[in-house]
């Protein structure tokens, strides 16, 4: 009799990373028990209350996606994202849902806007959306493998690939 195959488990697709940027604590803390509902595909990386606090979180944590609220206590959170986009998708999710600040926010290049009111399905289903597109050109977060004789990411030798890749 021959022995079995050894069937090893699937890997899954680790989750995307989300940082927070909001002034208001609450909002925050809201945010990140949110997206602790969905353990299987997002996982809140930190958050921030301020601008400058949020570009040293995206440099030192880089996540995926960045959910930016538009009115940092008075500071303008949308100044922030060429900085931001550099290093993750962004969603900003904001209170000032008016046509300007709308146009101004994708004319920055966020990946999405939302107002604060809209269902929190939305909100999740917007986050999925932005990680599946994977991160900015040129800012994978896995380091090249060491004798890896290309400094370009290998293709797969599948069809299948990554929810993270970019």
């Amino acid at each position: 009799m021959s022995p079995t195959p050894l069937s090893l488990p699937m890997a899954a697709a680790p989750p995307f990373g989300v940082l927070l940027v909001d002034d208001q604590q609450t909002v925050r803390d809201g945010l990140s028990r949110l997206i602790a509902c969905t353990p299987e595909s997002l996982h809140c990386v930190g958050t921030a209350a301020t601008g400058a606090q949020a570009l040293s979180a995206a440099r030192a944590l880089r996540p995926d996606i960045v959910i930016l609220d538009v009115d940092l206590n008075g500071e303008d959170g949308l100044s922030l994202l060429p900085e931001l986009l550099i290093r993750a998708r962004v969603l900003v999710l904001t209170c000032h849902g008016d046509g300007p600040t709308r146009d101004r926010a994708l004319r920055l290049g966020a990946g999405a806007f939302l107002e604060k009111h809209r269902p929190a399905a939305e909100l999740l289903g917007a986050l999925l959306r932005l990680g599946a597109l994977g991160r900015p050109a040129g800012q994978d977060k896995t380091p090249p493998l060491q004798g890896s004789s290309s400094p370009l990411p290998m293709a797969p030798s599948s069809g299948a690939q990554g929810k993270r890749d970019a």
